[in-house]
């Protein structure tokens, strides 16, 4: 098993592009720090980034790709010092084909096509992977040649943007996550020395762990399991998780599969024993215990009371 595939799953990992357009001078947003990851891809032209939290302010050519996959607040315009509007203005007529810059010059040579997106994740998981997402992420074109192929994939979701047509929306979806999946390969790529959830993924003995961990189906791992299949001693198998990771081995293992089995619970109709059973335990009644002093209510509650409101969801979307 896929470590970050699992985690993605269990996330429930969404994204999507808001739009897709083109951008004559002057035009500015200000984006509010946000709940959801959001990204910027620069497909044709250049504009000026502005991070909030220290004003410096980065250039963006064709073919770069910046993303603040904890929802940062920041600016992005012709120019730095373009009055900026709204993001949530600049969205909501640019999906209504009206035009929130009505100042704009009309001049082919100074067009930029901007593609603007978010990634959503269930927020309410606790887990390492979360704590540790990077604030911003930025793939420069000039610097980054071996990922043309990705940006010839936001090409295609440009032109699924721009002109929709059947299963448009699923493409559009699809492309999106392989983008947030590649940006966070590139931040590892890029960053191998952090002492982060991302680096534990690829270091070749933890993420190895990881793997296994994730791959596990009926709760029989152990630590000592664990550090076996690693070539490693528990002692240095336990320092070196807990370093990476910030928790030792056997408490991120206990988690995992409490995490596991509440997704269970509201994704599928798995009998409570076997629920129990898949998180290493013999009994509906210990499973119980255990799953309270995690999530503050039983698991019968839980799964009750996630199928009364998706039954609410469904009555207000028909």
């Amino acid at each position: 098993m896929d470590a970050l595939a699992d985690i993605l799953k269990t996330l429930r990992l969404s994204a999507s592009t808001y739009f897709c357009h083109d951008l004559p001078s002057p035009w500015g947003m200000q984006i509010d720090k946000s709940a959801a990851g959001l990204f910027h891809v620069v497909i044709s032209g250049s504009c000026w980034l502005t991070l909030s939290k220290n004003n410096k302010k980065i250039r963006l050519d064709s073919g770069d790709i910046v993303a603040f996959p904890t929802g940062g607040s920041h600016a992005i315009s012709d120019m730095p010092e373009t009055q900026k509007l709204p993001g949530e203005l600049v969205v909501n007529q640019l999906k209504n084909q009206q035009n929130p810059f009505p100042c704009c010059e009309e001049r082919p040579d100074n067009i930029t096509a901007l593609m603007c997106g978010s990634f959503s994740y269930d927020s309410s998981l606790d887990h390492p992977f979360l704590r540790d997402l990077p604030c911003f992420i930025h793939i420069k074109a000039a610097e980054t040649p071996e990922l043309e192929w990705l940006r010839s994939l936001m090409k295609v979701l440009a032109c699924e943007s721009r002109h929709p047509s059947p299963g448009s929306s699923v493409i559009i979806d699809r492309l999106t996550e392989v983008l947030f999946i590649q940006l966070l390969r590139n931040y590892m790529k890029e960053n191998p020395e952090s002492m982060c959830y991302l680096s534990a993924l690829a270091d070749t003995q933890i993420g190895q762990a990881l793997n296994l961990i994730h791959g596990e189906k009926h709760a029989y791992l152990t630590v000592e399991k664990l550090a076996s299949n690693v070539a490693m001693s528990r002692t240095a198998f336990t320092e070196k998780f807990t370093k990476l990771i910030g928790i030792p081995p056997k408490t991120y293992l206990l988690n995992w599969r409490m995490q596991k089995a509440k997704n269970l619970l509201t994704t599928t109709t798995m009998p409570m024993i076997d629920i129990a059973e898949n998180s290493g335990y013999s009994s509906e009644a210990a499973f119980s215990k255990a799953f309270k002093q995690f999530f503050q209510q039983t698991p019968g509650k839980y799964r009750r009371q996630a199928k009364a409101n998706d039954l609410a969801v469904a009555a207000t979307t028909t």
